[in-house]
């Protein structure tokens, strides 16, 4: 049931892009699965909390990462959006997630979730996969951790 939920919310979030995947547009297979930030803008986060967490507490991986990926791309979209158990469930599993991969998307979505302004362009910008997605924020923290600020 809890995977039934989660493959139900990517639906629900990456749903922009369906209809341009599936429609007879040549360009249509370059374009991303996950929804365009614009997507993001109309989710309500606190409507979406139950269906995130049971996610971010599966035992698949695969599902972890893609509620993590939701999570950040929610607070990219809608900075001013917030929920606590959320939150909490991130930092959680920035310390107990069952992979060293789990642990470390967990700790870039808890750094765009403190400061999502400074991701912004990651944000905009489509990704094909979760990997590359995460594999930007990676690139832009390590920009900002060595930037000299002198």
């Amino acid at each position: 049931m809890k995977t039934f939920m989660v493959l139900g919310l990517a639906a629900v979030l990456s749903g922009a892009n369906l209809h341009a995947q599936s429609s007879s547009d040549p360009l249509a297979a370059n374009r991303s699965p996950m929804g365009k930030l614009q997507s993001y803008q109309s989710c309500d986060l606190q409507s979406l909390e139950r269906y995130l967490l049971n996610s971010l507490n599966h035992e698949a991986e695969g599902v972890v990462v893609s509620a993590l990926r939701e999570v950040a791309k929610i607070k990219l979209a809608q900075p001013a959006c917030t929920s606590e158990p959320i939150a909490s469930q991130v930092n959680e599993l920035v310390l107990t997630g069952a992979t060293p991969a789990i642990r470390y998307k967990a700790y870039l979505t808890s750094i765009v979730l403190s400061a999502p302004l400074s991701f912004a362009a990651e944000g905009e910008a489509e990704f094909q996969t979760d990997e590359l997605f995460f594999t930007a924020l990676a690139r832009k923290l390590e920009v900002l951790a060595l930037r000299d600020e002198r």
